[in-house]
């Protein structure tokens, strides 16, 4: 097995963990009432869910898009050429919609916590779905695909 190979076959065994970790922040968040003020506690839920949605947007598209990218020698390129590959492959209908996670994780990370903030919360909930689902034809794609074909399953 090369450097290479067992770089992702970590990353990947990371980014599936992630997306448990974000799975959960998920199912705390998704009940928050926007309509009133919120506590401490829904606060802390919001952010949490924030940023590990930043965190598996980061994952998915840097390590890896580009790891599959990498092991299957294609020239790696910029964001935008990695998410048009990952639509061509069938992880998403239109690649923009990865564009638009990433650029939603931007945003984020220029937000600061108060009222601006929390109200991206139906955003952030609703791109994390998407992730998730995203992710789903990721791992399914490397299970099934990927790893056999190079010898790693």
């Amino acid at each position: 097995m090369t450097a290479k190979e067992e770089l992702f076959l970590k990353n990947f065994s990371d980014f599936k963990k992630s997306l448990e970790w974000l799975k959960r922040a998920l199912s705390k968040a998704e009940g928050i009432d926007l309509g009133k003020p919120l506590s401490e506690e829904e606060l802390e839920r919001v952010e949490l869910l924030f940023s590990r949605f930043s965190r598996s947007v980061d994952f998915l598209i840097s390590k890896i898009l580009r790891g599959i990218d990498l092991l299957e020698l294609e020239e790696v390129g910029t964001k935008l050429d990695v998410a048009i590959r990952a639509e061509k492959r069938g992880f998403v209908e239109d690649y923009r919609r990865l564009i638009a996670l990433k650029d939603l994780r931007n945003e984020l990370a220029h937000e600061y916590l108060g009222e601006r903030f929390v109200l991206r919360l139906p955003e952030v909930v609703e791109g994390a779905r998407e992730l998730l689902s995203i992710s789903d034809r990721v791992i399914n794609y490397v299970e099934r695909e990927l790893l056999p074909k190079l010898g790693l399953k």
